[in-house]
């Protein structure tokens, strides 16, 4: 299908993204639940985030919200369990599109990157890539006491990386514009859950044999902010890009 006939760019149906917090509150370690799984699922059917005290990254799949353990394996939350930070929507339709082989993260990323610039780089996008995956590199964090530290010293510390060989599963992408860096991380953000449901989590580096990716765009954001009196006293202003940069590279 041509880019510039793709039909999503004529979409009636484009849900907007719901999101708890800002990534900069969570870089500068306001880690505490701001809402729960309960409510987050009535936003969307899809999304990522992390849970409340960094205990795992949050991956939201087919209405099903899954946290991510320190060994790579993924859990089914409970609808009581608090979310710090999550970005989600409903992905009903959008345009589907055939990928072959993908070498690494960045071959993916720069095919979706045509398409944001076809459609529009100020808008904001949600992607399912669903796929044979000769290798996925993640992570997750380990549940964090208060005084919570900041996020790069998380990383530092107890970030848990994996990799995940000749597995079949999908990814969950999120696009955001560069002016809202700091909002969220400008740009793409990947998670990844098995077919299984049984491990996942915030994705480096993949390579794919082959896939299918439906995408949205939507020029609709909603932001629910933290009521805790951490979030009131933080210096956001004060979260660098070097802090933004490694909420997708990690600690390295």
């Amino acid at each position: 299908m041509d880019f510039l006939t793709s039909p999503v760019r004529y979409l009636k149906k484009k849900q907007p993204i719901y999101q708890i917090s800002t990534l900069q509150s969570l870089i500068m370690g306001n880690y505490y639940g701001a809402t729960t799984v309960e409510q987050l699922l009535r936003f969307g059917d899809i999304g990522l985030g992390m849970f409340h005290a960094a205990d795992g990254e949050l991956i939201l799949l087919n209405h099903r919200c899954y946290r991510i353990l320190g060994d790579g394996s993924a859990r089914l939350a409970a609808m009581e369990d608090r979310v710090a930070f999550a970005s989600v929507s409903f992905l009903e339709e959008g345009d589907t599109i055939s990928l072959g082989a993908m070498e690494s993260l960045d071959a993916l990323r720069g095919l979706l990157d045509e398409r944001v610039e076809l459609l529009g780089a100020n808008n904001l996008y949600i992607v399912r890539v669903d796929g044979a995956f000769r290798r996925v590199a993640a992570r997750t964090e380990l549940k964090q006491e208060p005084p919570f530290k900041k996020f790069a010293e998380v990383l530092a510390k107890d970030e848990r990386r994996f990799v995940f060989e000749n597995i079949s599963g999908s990814l969950v992408c999120f696009y955001f514009p560069q002016y809202l860096e700091g909002v969220n991380t400008a740009g793409w953000h990947f998670h990844f859950l098995d077919d299984a449901c049984t491990c996942g989590g915030h994705v480096f580096d993949i390579e794919m044999e082959r896939g299918k990716a439906l995408l949205n765009k939507t020029d609709r954001f909603v932001m629910d902010l933290p009521h805790n009196q951490e979030f009131q006293d933080a210096a956001l202003e004060n979260a660098s890009r070097d802090e933004i940069r490694q909420i997708e590279q990690g600690g390295e």
